[in-house]
Parts: structure tokens; sequence; C-alpha cells
């Protein structure tokens, strides 16, 4: 679907997503501790959330706090892509 144009980061990050998950698709995940792992900058991890966002992988559910985005849920496909990655 995606192929290349998934880079690393974004492996990366989806995986911490979906360990974050537990694989409930209602929990909210919070951007400031799936960030404490990562340690992108603001526009950074803005930039990604959008992207993942745009694949379908993840809801982005509130805004605010430290990194624009205060919360998270992964989606059904982001659980499938999360899958296919582990």
């Amino acid at each position: 679907m995606i192929g290349s144009k998934f880079s690393k980061k974004y492996h990366h990050f989806l995986q911490k997503i979906g360990d974050l998950s537990g694989g409930d698709t209602s929990h909210k995940i919070s951007v400031r501790k799936l960030n404490d792992n990562i340690r992108l900058d603001r526009t950074e991890i803005k930039n990604v959330l959008e992207y993942l966002q745009e694949l379908g992988f993840i809801t982005i559910e509130t805004i605010g706090g430290p990194f624009l985005y205060g919360h998270i849920t992964i989606t059904k496909a982001g659980l499938r892509k999360y899958n296919e990655l582990s």
C-alpha cells in the first residue's frame, strides 16, 4: 500500500503507538507519553501524527499540550499495519 514511503521513523512510531494501545482502538494515548522515548521536537511529532492520520492509522482525539496534540487513538487499519510490522 505505501511501500518504501513508510520509513523506519514511521515504522518505529507506529510500533510504539501499537504497544501503548494494547490493541484497543478506543484507548487514548498521551502524545507526551508517546514521545517520552522517541524524543521528537514539536514540529516533527506534529508532522508524523498528521501523516499517520492521513494514512488512516491513527485518529487525533484531543488538541492541546506541549506537542499541539494531546491524545491519539490507533485505528483498526493502524492495528493491522502494526501487526504486519511486528
